[in-house]
């Protein structure tokens, strides 16, 4: 599908190489001269045209770094105050934080699927196709510097394709902490899985 069709179908819910290139400062990006194909069909675009969000990933920033979760909390950590990542360091060794972006386009959901809510994580990784880490990572701050400070998924988490080094699911978002005990941030976490070395004494 050609890039104008689609965003007259989506509006405000397209996110193409035109208003990324307008993301000024340290999150700018680098547009690639050859745009991928959009690979979603009309009917795709207009059953979920409401709901999703249609987002071009570019592979670099500007700076000709490529897009990471490292690099994207690098970036962040340099403009200071917000957006802002959760202030946590768990995850600094893990291999999915220097995963890189692919140039493609997403086609995610604003918000948890109703179903999915509260589904065990085993049920999810084998009913769902999972985004990984950095695709959502990367989705919640283009979304938010684009529409000038929109959240997606302000108070869920997201499951993600990605597993940390012993095996335990990632799972992303909740930027707000709505009890107001802990400071706002986007969070990456895991879901810690019962092993063989659990039980009690």
């Amino acid at each position: 599908m050609e890039e104008q069709e689609a965003e007259e179908l989506l509006g405000n819910n397209f996110i193409g190489p035109g208003s990324l290139a307008e993301i000024t400062g340290g999150f700018a990006l680098s547009i690639p001269a050859e745009i991928p194909e959009i690979p979603f069909d009309r009917e795709t675009l207009l059953n979920r045209g409401k709901t999703h969000l249609l987002l071009l990933c570019p592979s670099k920033f500007a700076d000709g770094t490529d897009i990471t979760i490292r690099s994207i909390r690098e970036k962040i950590a340099v403009l200071g105050g917000t957006p802002r990542f959760y202030n946590q360091d768990w995850y600094q060794n893990e291999e999915f934080i220097d995963k890189p972006l692919e140039s493609k386009w997403l086609l995610v959901s604003q918000s948890l699927l109703d179903e999915s809510r509260a589904m065990p994580a085993d049920e999810i990784i084998a009913r769902y196709r999972l985004y990984s880490a950095v695709e959502l990572t990367f989705a919640f701050f283009a979304n938010y510097f684009v529409t000038g400070g929109e959240r997606l998924w302000d108070n869920d988490y997201v499951w993600c394709s990605d597993v940390d080094d012993k095996g335990d699911q990632i799972y992303v978002g909740r930027y707000t902490d709505a009890s107001g005990l802990n400071a706002d941030g986007f969070e990456i976490h895991r879901h810690l899985r019962i092993k063989r070395n659990y039980g009690v004494v």
